[in-house]
């Protein structure tokens, strides 16, 4: 059963397809968020219960209001020892720059390592040091710049870190 989202976070839909497909034709999403190959958005959003159950990932919708997809924030690779996962995020073109990502980001970075949430111990990220937006937001909060892999930036947050 796929947990209670925070706030402003809702599960996809499958109304919310076109939406997807449209990210996944946005070349400033693919280039950091690859989509899975061969697969149409409408049977991946129909996967998320079974990705959630296999603890491979938990995508969430960043809902602009009346059910509007304005992103996506995730998370990935989940591992037990320790309690972590990768947290990903992408913004609509509509709906960047309106503070959208920083909020989602924050929301889901506490509930995930909230011990009342979901419970983990650490959550990391990657970006492209080319994309200014992304290293600026986990930078604006808080997380631990832990430097170059390969051609990304990593990122590191725990409970201890953000408070």
């Amino acid at each position: 059963m796929l947990p209670t989202p925070p706030e402003g976070l809702r599960h996809w839909r499958p109304e919310d397809a076109p939406a997807l497909a449209a990210a996944w034709a946005d070349p400033d999403i693919t280039r950091g968020n690859q989509p899975p190959p061969d697969l149409d958005p409408a049977a991946w959003i129909a996967g998320t219960e079974v990705r959630w159950a296999r603890r491979l990932a938990l995508d969430l919708v960043i809902d602009a209001g009346r059910g509007e997809v304005a992103g996506e924030v995730g998370l990935a690779g989940f591992t037990t020892d320790p309690a972590r996962a990768e947290l990903g995020v992408w913004v609509a073109a509509s709906h960047r720059r309106t503070g959208l990502a920083t909020s989602a980001v924050c929301t889901v970075t506490a509930w995930a390592l909230d011990p009342d949430g979901l419970g983990l111990e650490h959550l990391w990220a990657r970006t492209d040091p080319a994309n200014v937006a992304a290293e600026s937001l986990f930078a604006g909060l808080g997380w631990d710049r832990l430097g170059p892999a390969g051609a990304k930036t990593i990122w590191s947050a725990t409970a201890a870190v953000l408070r």
